[in-house]
């Protein structure tokens, strides 16, 4: 019976998932171009062309680990402080609580025009605000191909910093009371308790929240590829692992249908997750800890 009800899920789950990351590992060890019958065997040869792309590993990789790292230091900072501010005793933490997590269900496409008006150079709201306190003067081009990364980046963690903001917070929420208010009598004060008895107690929530945080920045597509209008080959700044994946498959000009080759990416994207994974999951390993 339980063999019965399982499978149509199963099967599902072996077509739709299962079956093409397996091919997926097949089609990398073709020169093919996705659309016709004629697949090159050429083995590792996508991989070893691959390894020396130098746009590759010094701009899309440069830029998937940039979001990785330091997006997933700064979305995770601002989270963590407002998780500390909600959890005390503020007025009005539903509310401060939804329009925090406001920009998280926002469309990535409305989010790239919101934060290109942003950043216009003539009429943004940035160099808007300059003018307004004096320093008009100064107007830098806050989307200039040096900058262009760090401005998509600040983009990216205002759109999930409030995702990762209600999972935290709900985990806090279920920390005990009587361990909060054991700590307050014996004079700790909001920090340390944050720090000493909130995150222990939440840490299978944050370990977990730290893996889809790297699984998400891996594969980031919507926002990077809506910044140029999605019609050309975005800037280098805008690109990353997923977007120049869907060029070299889908591109135009010099890029055009190389399917085989575009796979082999999707191949080092499944190997990075399963490091971070491994790796994580490695450091972050503790003893059963009772409270």
């Amino acid at each position: 019976m339980i063999i019965l009800f399982l499978s149509p899920a199963l099967m599902l789950y072996l077509l739709l998932f299962l079956y093409p990351a397996l091919r997926a590992f097949y089609v990398s060890l073709f020169d093919w171009n996705g659309f016709t019958a004629n697949m090159q065997f050429i083995g590792l040869g996508n991989f070893t062309e691959l390894f020396s792309d130098q746009h590759f590993w010094k701009v899309v990789m440069a830029n998937t680990f940039g979001i990785i790292f330091f997006g997933g230091a700064l979305t995770f900072g601002i989270a963590f402080f407002l998780s500390g501010m909600i959890s005390t005793d503020l007025k009005g933490k539903k509310f401060m609580r939804g329009l925090i997590y406001f920009p998280s269900i926002i469309n990535p496409v409305a989010i790239a025009i919101l934060w290109s008006f942003i950043y216009n150079q003539q009429y943004g709201l940035l160099n808007g605000f300059l003018k307004a306190i004096g320093l008009g003067m100064i107007q830098p081009t806050w989307t200039s191909p040096d900058v262009l990364f760090w401005a998509i980046l600040v983009a990216i963690v205002w759109m999930y910093s409030g995702f990762y903001f209600v999972i935290l917070s709900s985990a806090l929420e279920r920390v005990p009371v009587n361990q909060i208010e054991s700590a307050k009598l014996e004079g700790a004060s909001e920090f340390r308790i944050f720090f000493t008895i909130k995150i222990p107690m939440i840490w299978d929530v944050l370990i977990t929240s730290i893996i889809y945080w790297c699984i998400t920045a891996v594969k980031e597509f919507s926002l990077l590829y809506a910044w140029g209008g999605g019609v050309d080959i975005p800037q280098p700044g805008a690109q990353n692992l997923a977007t120049y994946m869907y060029m070299t498959a889908f591109g135009r000009r010099l890029t055009m249908y190389r399917m085989g080759y575009s796979t082999a990416m999707g191949v080092i994207m499944f190997f990075i997750v399963v490091l971070f994974y491994l790796v994580i999951t490695r450091l972050t390993k503790r003893d059963d800890i009772q409270y």
